[in-house]
């Protein structure tokens, strides 16, 4: 089958989806305003041009509707909504399967009226949705889309890679002994709701009333150094450290390192980078999010806090320090959890079933994920 994307280019997530199908011999196209190299993919420019940015829209539009018409694809996946879900709606390509990742649906469009507008053009029109939440398929769902044809995909953990292991000599390398207690955050330094400020904040609490814990920042994009600098006014010293984008194989590395994970946004749809830790035997903390309650009960499988309190992030993460039994339970539990829902090929055939049914018309949607059977989560606010 030949298959066309629409999506984010030079992004691990958009690799792996389409490299799978890549793998089940599809032929694969990805169109993108990020180009770079994909194996096993044809990746195809649509940027042109110069001037204002709606004109710059326009003219890639115009060059997604010729490749469409000349690649003459079985089906079209659009992957976030904001821009390439306006190009695909707007390509008039049918089928076209939409997938949404987070604040494309959280955030965006509540930003103006045009940008609702758009998003709900988009969601209207497309043949089916995935998104990697309840939450995020029912917040889609109030601006527009068919809950009948909304279904839970995740990206889904490799367990060969992400899974529990000694990681040892990496922790000597980052300057930890082994007595000490290593912390995680790895979030993005772009967006302010993903709240490194509060991780901080909060480490700088549990630093002063325990000297064994150490904090790594990995953030996979942005500029570290304004956290840097905050880190060490608010007295951090060598008990942080900033480390940048880290490969895949290395964050499965620095997971199976580190003895707490955390991820605090106030806004979040399933983060893979979660799922990942759980499926290290990280103990991990969450904000309370109807995403991340999805996986994490609290005291349970990991930690919930509120987004934006330092302090009972502080006081968690100082509990979890001093408590090593706590950490292997709440990690375990996490793990066990994990494995049952989280693996990327069983998700990725969701998909597949998704797409055989679109293209042959014979029904084979996965029911079993949809918005209609797992039910949407309480509040469905993504915050």
């Amino acid at each position: 089958m030949r298959l066309a994307f629409l999506s984010i280019g030079r992004h691990i997530h958009t690799e792996r989806w389409i490299r799978w199908f890549a793998a089940q011999g599809h032929e694969c196209h990805l169109l993108t305003v990020q180009p770079g190299p994909v194996p096993d993919v044809t990746v195809h420019d649509i940027r042109r041009g110069g001037g204002p940015k709606a004109w710059r829209y326009a003219q890639s539009l115009g060059v997604v509707r010729g490749l469409l018409r000349r690649l003459q694809p079985q089906l079209l996946n659009t992957h976030f909504l904001t821009g390439y879900g306006y190009w695909g709606h707007f390509s008039g390509f049918h089928p076209n399967v939409l997938t949404v990742w987070g604040d494309d649906v959280y955030v965006t469009p509540h930003e103006t009226p045009l940008k609702g507008w758009l998003a709900r053009r988009a969601l209207r029109s497309c043949d089916a949705l995935t998104g990697d939440s309840l939450d995020i398929l029912a917040a889609a769902g109030r601006l527009g889309a068919d809950p009948e044809r909304s279904f839970r995909v995740l990206w889904g953990v490799d367990f060969d890679r992400f899974r529990p292991g000694d990681a040892g000599a990496w922790r000597a390398a980052q300057g930890c002994a082994p007595e000490d207690v290593l912390v995680l955050s790895p979030r993005s330094f772009t967006q302010a709701y993903y709240n490194i400020d509060t991780v901080i904040a909060a480490a700088a609490q549990v630093a002063r009333a325990e000297p064994r814990a150490r904090f790594l920042f990995a953030g996979y994009e942005g500029d570290p150094a304004p956290f840097r600098a905050r880190a060490q006014a608010a007295g951090l010293g060598d008990a942080a450290r900033f480390l940048g984008r880290l490969t895949h194989e290395e964050f499965a590395t620095a997971l199976r390192a580190s003895d707490i994970f955390v991820s605090v946004p106030s806004v979040d749809a399933t983060a893979v980078s979660l799922l990942e830790a759980m499926s290290c035997s990280c103990a991990v903390v969450v904000s309370r999010l109807s995403s991340s309650l999805e996986w994490i009960v609290d005291d349970e499988s990991g930690c919930v806090v509120p987004a934006r309190d330092a302090s009972a992030l502080a006081a968690v993460l100082l509990r979890l320090c001093r408590d090593p039994h706590l950490r292997r339970r709440l990690g375990a539990a996490a793990l066990a959890r994990a494995r049952r829902d989280a693996g990327f090929a069983p998700n990725m055939q969701r998909v597949d079933r998704i797409f055989a049914t679109l293209t042959s018309g014979t029904p084979d949607w996965p029911r079993e994920v949809s918005l209609r059977a797992l039910g949407a989560p309480a509040g469905g606010t993504g915050s």
